[in-house]
């Protein structure tokens, strides 16, 4: 969890699409980050899925048998350009798998408050907003797409598993009902998932009783990580700390009337030591 490193937001929303749809991944093909082209114009989340199958989940009332999903971070938000171009991802991803308009759905997933958005099909668009469920808003008049705007703070706890908890001001509380809930979920998108949430949610972490620390990474399935790198970081402070101690042999070199140039390099060097420790 190196810290000023930036959070992985993007991949945590796909990590969190695999586990929000754990138990329905027979009936769904998931495809992250599709190229629409050779240049850089990606959709974040397709998800396929079968003509027979029933998701009984009010994030996925509208799917259909191609869903394109588009996630803001936190840190972002939805505008108005931003919504005509996940609008245009769906008419090109239409023509370029050939794909018909009525069977493709759109859910753009976002962490604040839609509200230029909103207003923007409402007077402009002239389209009809319901929010169908807390935090999830079904377009009505932007078919034959079926479109919807999901709100992940205002999301059901109980109608999602982790979505709502993708975000960097998680409580201690949160965090520890994330690892009950998480703990037997698919290894591999779990622990990408609470990597990130780790990462965005570090200060509280520092602040955690060890034992239950512990018990929340081992459920998260980061525990050997999170120690690996923390005796990785205490090796080094340690060896820094070690070379601080040389600090002595400066006060020695002149006292025993060394160069001026021995001087410098032995100063550079523990000046360096110094750093490191802070």
């Amino acid at each position: 969890m190196k810290e000023g490193k930036p959070v992985e937001w993007h991949q945590g929303f796909l990590s969190a699409l695999h586990l929000e749809f754990e138990a329905y991944k027979t009936a769904l093909e998931f495809q992250g980050e599709v190229s629409l082209n050779t240049k850089p114009l990606r959709i974040d989340m397709v998800i396929k899925k079968k003509a027979d199958a029933a998701i009984p989940k009010e994030i996925a009332r509208i799917f259909r048998a191609v869903n394109i999903l588009e996630y803001k971070s936190p840190e972002d938000y939805l505008s108005v350009e931003d919504l005509y171009k996940c609008l245009g991802y769906c008419y090109l991803y239409g023509a370029l798998e050939r794909h018909n308009l009525p069977e493709i759905s759109l859910s753009v997933v976002v962490s604040s408050h839609p509200r230029k958005a909103l207003k923007h099909i409402r007077e402009v668009l002239g389209w009809g907003i319901e929010e169908t469920a807390g935090g999830i808003y079904r377009i009505k008049g932007g078919e034959p797409l079926g479109i919807q705007i999901i709100e992940i703070g205002r999301l059901d706890e109980g109608e999602v598993l982790c979505l709502k908890d993708l975000r960097g001001d998680l409580t201690e509380e949160q965090l520890l009902r994330m690892g009950d809930t998480l703990e037997n979920c698919d290894p591999e998108h779990k622990g990408n998932f609470s990597h990130i949430i780790a990462h965005a949610n570090w200060e509280v972490l520092k602040e955690m009783d060890k034992n239950s620390l512990k018990e929340l990474l081992t459920k998260l399935g980061v525990a050997e990580d999170f120690v690996a790198e923390s005796e990785a970081r205490g090796e080094a402070r340690g060896e820094a700390r070690g070379k601080v101690l040389g600090m002595r042999q400066i006060l020695e070199a002149i006292q025993s009337g060394k160069s001026t140039e021995e001087l410098e390099r032995l100063y550079q060097e523990q000046l360096h030591a110094l750093s490191e420790v802070l």
